[in-house]
């Protein structure tokens, strides 16, 4: 009974380990042109989480994380870090590298750089912890300001990133779900240019600052 047991056990371990990565990879707001491989090791390309691109994207699976009741992988590419999976939960740990194109399609950042990023969703996609350091280069200055950073947090069930400048002038608040993101823009201090074109996009004057909030899904 006992070797019968323990080749079932064996037999499911290898169905999972040897199953096709497109089965649990990736998922929203992870998207892929293509997966290949099988949960063990697998190549993702033209990986992009929303509209942040990473280009392609190797995993491989770390056997101890399994140990732990979750499947995890390392990750290897313009991205490097650990994600996991378990059956109540999701999430990412030591994210760091750089990311191509902008969150929001109407603010010019050129990318995403992440230092020691991660972050632990529920079941139903709720913020449950989340850390790390995040800068966000501007593809053009906006108020004199290039470069915006902010710490990676929950505020409630959302993920945050709040990013802002050194001056406190130009800020951009941005939640997301699994499968929906609110952003909250404010410039203060824009030039006479500045405060023409951004109003022809959408902002609107409050409390002396320039302020625009979008809503969309991924």
């Amino acid at each position: 009974m006992r070797r019968a047991l323990l080749f079932v056990a064996g037999a499911a371990i290898g169905l999972v380990v040897l199953a096709p990565a497109a089965l649990v990879l990736p998922a929203p707001p992870l998207t892929a042109t293509g997966v290949s491989g099988s949960v063990w090791s697998a190549a993702i390309t033209n990986a992009a989480i929303g509209p942040l691109r990473l280009g392609d994207v190797a995993i491989s699976l770390q056997p101890a994380a399994l140990a732990q009741g979750r499947m995890g992988w390392g990750v290897e590419g313009a991205i490097t870090g650990q994600i996991w999976r378990g059956f109540a939960a999701g999430g990412a740990t030591g994210l760091n590298g750089r990311l191509l194109g902008s969150p929001i399609a109407s603010v010019p950042i050129a990318g995403v750089a992440l230092a020691d990023a991660g972050a632990t969703l529920d079941g139903a996609g709720r913020c449950v912890e989340a850390s790390g350091q995040v800068v966000a280069d501007l593809a053009t200055p906006v108020a004199g300001q290039r470069q915006l950073a902010g710490a990676v947090r929950c505020d409630g069930d959302a993920l945050l990133l709040p990013l802002a400048s050194s001056d406190g002038r130009v800020r951009i608040d941005l939640a997301t779900t699994r499968r929906q993101w609110t952003a909250r823009l404010v410039v203060a201090g824009a030039s006479t240019a500045e405060v023409a074109a951004l109003g022809a996009s959408g902002f609107r004057s409050e409390a002396g600052a320039l302020v625009k909030e979008e809503t969309g899904s991924w």
